[in-house]
């Protein structure tokens, strides 16, 4: 019955019978600008302090703006579900949930902060590998070898997007290596919660969850920003409210793609992303992509998408 509800309570904003894959694939796509929107917002407010000579706002500084400002955009979606959206049986799940978003948050922006956007954004697209990864790990499912060799592939690809400078000469591996690890384990969190938003998506609606992600990662943002405060220059407060504004409308696209369409068919989608922050990276920042991003990058999409069609074409011969 929870399930039943919360799903009736979420209605399409534009729905019109025969094109609601068409739909769901533009939201999809519009939330996937917005999110490129942010790492754009964050890597301005970094590079620019930065060469300005001031210090640039720490990374769960600028995710607890994000945050804050977002929650207040939201409220107003959030209320139209009325005292519904306030109720769930899964506050622990929340809890714990917040607590990966927000390293996972974290990780992110200080990616922004020392690699052009392309490559940080490349990135997420390893997040499907590392769900497969866990699922063997923590719930006992088989890999097989279509599975491990998309995995070693993306990783590869991976590699070859933050190792290209120690193949040229110009970085040390420690080096390399200690940077990879801040978006591989930011993508390793993402994987996480989204195992913990697909249970929550059961029962609670996207209002629910949008609501209580934001308010649970809030105080621990709040927390962290704390030790290392740097208080907002008069010109980085548009940017802050800006991706509150845009971390509101990528929830809202989101979840509206999901009511329209199946989430298997909008996985490719997901890929405009990836182009979107290229194009920002260029225009914004002259981040031209190394021939290493390109290829890296291939790599990584290209094990993203055969995997995932292979797991349609194996969910549907299970049917």
């Amino acid at each position: 019955m929870p399930s039943t509800i919360a799903r009736e309570s979420v209605k399409p904003i534009f729905q019109t019978e025969g094109k609601a894959s068409v739909q769901g694939a533009l939201f999809k796509a519009l939330s996937c600008v917005c999110f490129a929107g942010i790492y754009g917002c964050v890597r301005y407010i970094t590079l620019s302090a930065r060469e300005s000579g001031l210090t640039p706002m720490p990374a769960p500084e600028l995710a607890f703006f994000e945050t804050f400002f977002g929650l207040l955009f939201i409220l107003p979606w959030v209320i139209t579900t009325g005292k519904s959206a306030f109720r769930t049986p899964h506050y622990s799940l929340y809890v714990a949930r917040a607590l990966v978003v927000s390293l996972s948050v974290i990780l992110w922006y200080m990616a922004l902060a020392q690699m052009p956007l392309v490559q940080v954004v490349a990135f997420k697209y390893i997040s499907p590998l590392f769900t497969i990864l866990g699922a063997k790990l923590f719930l006992g499912e088989k890999c097989g070898w279509i599975r491990a060799i998309a995995i070693g592939v993306a990783i590869g690809g991976a590699l070859l997007i933050t190792g290209h400078e120690l193949i040229e000469g110009d970085a040390l591996i420690l080096e390399v290596s200690l940077l990879a690890l801040l978006p591989l384990g930011a993508t390793a969190c993402q994987a996480l919660s989204a195992v913990f938003g697909k249970k929550q998506a059961k029962t609670d609606s996207p209002q629910t969850v949008s609501l209580y992600l934001l308010l649970f990662t809030l105080p621990i943002f709040a927390v962290a920003a704390s030790f290392n405060w740097v208080m907002p220059l008069f010109w980085q407060w548009p940017w802050l409210i800006m991706m509150g504004g845009l971390l509101a409308a990528a929830y809202i696209f989101l979840s509206q793609a999901y009511v329209v369409a199946d989430i298997t068919y909008l996985i490719p989608v997901s890929f405009t992303r990836l182009i979107v922050a290229t194009f920002i990276g260029m225009v914004l920042f002259s981040e031209w992509p190394t021939v290493w991003t390109w290829v890296g990058s291939f790599f990584i999409l290209t094990a993203t998408a055969c995997l995932c069609q292979y797991e349609l074409k194996r969910k549907c011969a299970s049917a």
